[in-house]
């Protein structure tokens, strides 16, 4: 079975008010899947639920990934994201939004990024990246589980993921959207993960019973997985097809980054 390498989304809103109407005209013809929907089968997350989560777009205007402000200078994201353009300077960085049509919200640029020494492409391992911002951003930012967080990864228990992914069956969204995950074996993230694969690296989020068919989905790449008020986990890899056949969601281990990203 194929695997899906990552889960970023390069759509071109053009501007915010063309893909907002875009949005809304497939609505209007019983194309646009329930608001509610996105990071599959999540729920809207409510206005600063996530100060931290910020959008990153490119030099084209096109969504690329989601990250967290991890240091009022300082974005962490997937690998993945930031080699996923010829150059990572031309990304911009928008933060302070859960509604990316709506007005207000900050933007930065990216003055450079340092891409984890041990990435590899073709398994995602070490799949981390952090941007260095051309101004500091005064939003909140999120403190990053350390080695001593060790019981934030606990099997069974429950964290959260954010991002602007599509929706059910691969439809956009503008809107943040938040589910809640159970951390698992990382076998049991089978096919988007490999043999090779531990939990010192990669965190599994698995549905809960109560939301059988919830996972990320493309366009959430980059974005945080948070427990016990910290990161914990990047989005990496999962659900390529946003159903419920396959509904696994991959993170790059948060804690096992820190230091060769100088954070």
């Amino acid at each position: 079975m194929t695997r899906t390498r990552h889960t970023s989304d390069t759509r071109r809103p053009g501007t915010a008010k063309v893909f907002g109407a875009a949005v809304v005209a497939l609505a209007a013809v019983g194309l646009c899947a329930p608001s509610a929907s996105a990071v599959r089968n999540g729920t809207d997350a409510p206005v600063g639920a996530a100060p931290y989560a910020v959008a990153l777009y490119t030099a084209d205007g096109e969504l690329l990934c989601g990250g967290t402000l991890v240091a009022p200078t300082k974005v962490l994201t997937a690998a993945h994201c930031a080699t996923a353009v010829d150059d990572p300077t031309g990304i911009t960085v928008v933060a302070g939004k859960v509604e990316l049509t709506a007005p207000g919200g900050r933007t930065r640029k990216v003055t450079g990024a340092r891409v984890h020494s041990k990435y590899t492409q073709g398994t995602l391992t070490y799949d981390a990246a952090v941007l260095t911002l051309d101004r500091s951003l005064k939003d909140p930012t999120l403190p990053i589980a350390g080695a001593k967080d060790g019981a934030l990864y606990t099997l069974g228990k429950s964290a959260t993921v954010y991002g602007w992914g599509k929706r059910d069956g691969g439809v956009p969204t503008t809107r943040q959207q938040r589910t809640t995950l159970v951390l698992s074996p990382v076998a049991s993230c089978d096919p988007y993960t490999f043999p090779g694969d531990t939990t010192a690296t990669k965190v599994c989020g698995l549905p809960p019973a109560a939301n059988p068919g919830t996972s990320i989905c493309r366009g959430d790449s980059g974005g945080p997985l948070v427990a016990g008020g910290k990161l914990i986990g990047i989005v990496s890899s999962g659900n390529k097809y946003c159903d419920g056949a396959q509904p696994r969601s991959v993170f790059t281990r948060a804690s096992a980054v820190t230091k060769d990203l100088g954070l």
